[in-house]
């Protein structure tokens, strides 16, 4: 008799370091159905996927969506909310005071590309789904990407106010803001122009380093150019 084979939850080492313990079967149907919701969502979008699609890849019975998330559209929202978990997001976490502007620049695209010994099949899956979502809106997030995204874009903020010194952002630290988020989150909403014209320009450890690199390197160019200006401004 053959056994049943496992499917391979790339989560799992994520939910362990997370957990601070191997994760007990419970824990493990959990992060198993959030892969599986993962691989589907992205495949086929919101709309189209379905929980029996999900559970089953999962090996799960029917009912584990209920139980642990509510219905589809909580399990959809939690699936957009993975990146941002702590173990994801050292930058959301850094002291700003203790950081030059390249270092905190740094940590906060790796945030999006980071640094793995081959390129990350989750990384793909979450850009996949980002792109889809764009493409074809589900309706069901509401501002929980908002909500998300707030540690970041604040941080973001107030290293940029540091640089210029300020108390609070102004209008122009809000343009320079989304600038530096744009650099990045173009790379997940266009994935399929990406995989059509570059193919490759993500492919592996050495890429992805060389995408951060380059995109400090950007992103240092335009908080110069501010900086400039607004010293011009003064005079």
């Amino acid at each position: 008799m053959i056994a049943k084979k496992e499917p391979r939850c790339l989560l799992l080492q994520t939910a362990q370091r997370l957990l601070g313990h191997q994760p007990t079967s419970q824990e493990e149907t959990r992060w198993r159905l959030l892969q599986a919701a993962t691989e589907v969502f992205s495949e086929v979008g919101y709309h189209a996927a379905t929980t029996r699609e999900i559970c089953k890849r999962a090996q799960v019975n029917l009912a584990s969506i209920h139980y642990y998330y509510g219905d589809k559209a909580e399990l959809y929202r939690e699936v957009f909310r993975l990146p941002f978990l702590s173990e994801c997001n050292t930058f959301a976490s850094l002291d700003i005071a203790d950081v030059s502007l390249e270092e905190g620049l740094r940590a906060f695209y790796q945030w999006f590309f980071p640094p793995v010994a081959e390129e990350d099949p989750m990384l793909k899956l979450f850009m996949r789904l980002h792109a889809r979502e764009e493409a074809e809106p589900s309706g069901v997030l509401g501002d929980a990407m908002l909500q998300a995204l707030r540690p970041n874009h604040e941080k973001v903020q107030s290293l940029l106010c540091r640089e210029f010194g300020l108390k609070k952002p102004d209008v122009d630290v809000d343009r320079l803001t989304f600038s530096l988020l744009g650099q990045a989150t173009v790379y997940f909403h266009n994935r399929a122009a990406l995989d059509h014209f570059s193919p490759n320009l993500l492919g592996g450890q050495k890429a992805q380093e060389t995408m951060v690199e380059r995109l400090v390197g950007y992103a240092v160019a335009l908080v110069e150019s501010e900086r400039k200006r607004r010293a011009k401004a003064k005079k």
